[in-house]
């Protein structure tokens, strides 16, 4: 994939954009279901590990593979489905996070910030599920609007 939204090659697709620009990742759920469809390379998975601070424990809990497996792909082999959907959800949801607080930096630390929001649990720790992630997604809301928990 030479050219998905602003990007230059598909290991960069995942990558949050920091420029307060907000295209990454496309625009829209097609170009989200294309690309789930096609599959996230694992190199692009990694990158996104690295923006985002993810050891590959927490990176493998996320997209529901076991370490071991996504060690043993190529860097440039492409992902399953379901492993790139919940990679291209994570990368949203830091991108969105990311445009809530204004900085990466300040968003991964709140992501790994034990909140009454949620329980008293850290975000990062709900991510393993696809309610987790809406949770999350609806409590930026909450902050983008001025409404605190």
């Amino acid at each position: 994939m030479s050219n998905f939204k602003g990007y230059q090659v598909q290991e960069n697709a995942l990558l949050i954009d920091t420029s307060h620009a907000s295209h990454a990742l496309g625009g829209g759920y097609f170009d989200f279901i294309a690309l789930s469809r096609s599959g996230i390379i694992k190199r692009a998975l990694l990158n996104l590990s690295r923006q985002i601070s993810f050891s590959l424990t927490e990176l493998a809990q996320v997209v529901h593979i076991s370490e071991r497996t996504l060690q043993r792909y190529a860097d440039d082999a492409k992902l399953s489905l379901d492993t790139s959907e919940r990679a291209i959800m994570l990368s949203a949801l830091y991108q969105r996070g990311t445009e809530v607080f204004g900085d990466l930096e300040n968003f991964k630390e709140w992501m790994r910030t034990p909140l009454p929001a949620f329980n008293y649990q850290l975000p990062i720790s709900l991510l393993d599920t696809t309610f987790g992630f809406q949770l999350i997604q609806d409590e930026l809301g909450r902050i983008e609007h001025g409404l605190f928990a």
